[in-house]
């Protein structure tokens, strides 16, 4: 099954939906009082007091999740079937929390376990719309975005994963370098003309072979650069070399002693 987006993973998205679940939350309950819930909050503390800490426990709740999502980007890669898990997973523990408040309210009235399923089944039949309704607009923003020009196949490097996955097309010309980093690799390239950092679990020793059948020169130990786009050579105060890019914007490259000639030979 396609996996998700890395859209889905960035800070503004998640904000999105740690912001707008729980406020859908609360106006969605003062507005249609769905399932009669509005009698369920009464008990106790009164309904009011009772709305606001369920719609507290959801902000904690989805915080929590979409935090976890970001924080883990890194390290996941959520398909569609995982990631609709996923937001099941934040519904439950949503009702789950709610019936502790809710169940100390019934005490005596009613069985804990009917006050628990009536927090999971009426928190699920809210959230659904707003987990749902967020997920598609994004995926929708996503699939707007400019495709960009069409490059030609052959010059095309298709970059996997640790996992064999395949994880990003772009074209030769367009990579500026790419630079390793622990267990990952940033793949620095150009984008409708500007920069872009890709970053993806895999090593440089894995993808050393697909980089030089491109074009792409190893200029130190952890950097392929891409020639190209090199517009002159300088040293710094202490003496070493760096290869400074035509792209506004883009950091000086690191040339070791040992791929400095080499280097020079194709300016």
């Amino acid at each position: 099954m396609k996996t998700i987006s890395r859209t889905f993973y960035k800070m503004p998205v998640n904000t999105l939906f740690i912001v707008g679940v729980p406020l859908f939350y609360f106006l969605f309950v003062l507005a249609y009082n769905p399932f009669g819930i509005e009698e369920f909050l009464s008990v106790g503390a009164g309904h009011t007091l009772n709305l606001i800490i369920c719609t507290l426990i959801v902000l904690g709740v989805i915080s929590i999740s979409r935090m976890l999502l970001y924080i883990l980007r890194r390290r996941i890669d959520l398909n569609w079937a995982l990631y609709i898990l996923w937001c099941f997973g934040e519904v439950i523990l949503c009702g789950l929390y709610m019936s502790i408040p809710m169940g100390i309210g019934w005490a005596g009235a009613k069985p804990y376990f009917t006050v628990m399923s009536h927090c999971v089944l009426s928190t699920w039949g809210i959230l659904v719309f707003p987990l749902s309704i967020f997920s598609m607009a994004v995926q929708l923003y996503v699939l707007d975005q400019p495709a960009g020009p069409v490059a030609d196949e052959k010059t095309l490097i298709r970059f996997h994963d640790s996992e064999k996955r395949l994880k990003l097309v772009v074209a030769s010309e367009n990579v500026l370098y790419v630079e390793a980093e622990d267990n990952y690799v940033h793949i620095v390239h150009l984008d409708g003309g500007k920069i872009k950092d890709f970053e993806l679990r895999s090593s440089m020793r894995a993808l050393e072979d697909i980089l030089q059948r491109h074009g792409l020169v190893r200029c130190h130990r952890s950097f392929f650069l891409n020639a190209a786009h090199v517009e002159l050579l300088k040293k710094d105060a202490g003496g070493y070399a760096l290869a400074q890019l035509d792209q506004p914007g883009a950091k000086a490259i690191p040339v070791s002693k040992r791929y400095y000639s080499a280097l020079t030979a194709l300016l």
